[in-house]
């Protein structure tokens, strides 16, 4: 995930300054010369392509919702550390000086007039504490934002048949309990991009199904990320394993298999600290007098 923030940083960067070589202002800040036009119109279009590409990686891996607005934030960044680095820049034109416009008289019976550089130097540091404030908001909001289940560490990538997939608890908690004391655990599956155009349908369950009407809960969503909620056995145990069950459009049937325990650490926990729990007898009347045996 790391690795993701920083290329979208980067590939950011560079867009940035690819459309900024494009200006001839800033070409000439950046290179101490003018470059041809080709090559500003080169740079253009590197520059928007590096920006799209930039926002196909957040969107891909996080989907339009987090991607775009990590999108975003990555874009007020690089923005902003372009800013602070122009001024510093040793290739930038010396701006020549330029003369000092003579003082006017003072009118008689003006009021002097406050000093203006106090208060533009508390403007600018204002306007600089308000510009280091964004990226700080952003990243603080950035670190509380969840992982997406399938782009966490613990997803599991396996191969059922020719296709590709990622399987991934939602959430790392137990099961849930529903009606009747009923387990329930909820999984997310994603295929890679050109395998959803092949499949018709797929499905979960724990234990091996014994056949495709057996085969468990089918998958919601027609591509990307699936999501399934199914019940879990009360007979689960460390060696269990959840069975993916897949049909092409072709109609062929593939299975993949996955040890719950890779998947779920926290649901096999669940079941053993269950099945280990003693069972309460029933409690004696109180009152009850024991007669004494014969």
């Amino acid at each position: 995930m790391t690795l993701l923030h920083l290329a979208i940083l980067v590939i950011s960067l560079a867009g940035f300054a690819a459309l900024a070589l494009a200006t001839e202002r800033h070409a000439e800040h950046l290179l101490g010369r003018l470059p041809a036009p080709q090559w500003r119109l080169l740079a253009r279009v590197a520059g928007w392509l590096l920006l799209a590409v930039s926002l196909a990686l957040g969107i891909a891996y996080l989907g339009s919702g987090v991607g775009i607005t990590l999108w975003l934030g990555w874009l007020t960044i690089a923005a902003l550390a372009l800013v602070f680095a122009f001024p510093k820049w040793p290739l930038r034109p010396v701006d020549h000086a330029r003369p000092a416009r003579p003082a006017k008289a003072a009118k008689p019976g003006a009021a002097a007039e406050m000093p203006v550089a106090p208060r533009r130097t508390a403007r600018r540091w204002l306007a600089a504490a308000l510009l280091a404030a964004v990226p700080l908001v952003y990243l603080l909001a950035l670190q509380a934002t969840p992982i997406a289940p399938l782009l966490r560490a613990d997803a599991f990538a396996g191969q059922v048949g020719p296709w590709s997939f990622r399987l991934a608890d939602r959430d790392h908690d137990v099961p849930k309990l529903v009606a009747m004391d009923i387990p329930m655990k909820s999984y997310q599956v994603r295929f890679c991009e050109d395998c959803d155009a092949q499949i018709r349908a797929a499905y979960l369950k724990v234990n091996k199904p014994r056949s495709l009407r057996a085969a468990g809960i089918v998958l919601q969503g027609t591509r990307w990320d699936r999501n399934v909620d199914i019940q879990l056995p009360a007979n689960t145990t460390a060696g269990s394993s959840l069975w993916l069950t897949v049909v092409g459009k072709d109609g062929e049937m593939h299975q993949a298999q996955v040890r719950l325990a890779d998947v779920s650490p926290a649901t096999v926990a669940w079941f053993q600290q269950r099945e280990a729990k003693p069972e309460a007898g029933p409690a004696a009347p109180q009152g009850a007098i024991e007669r004494p045996s014969q």
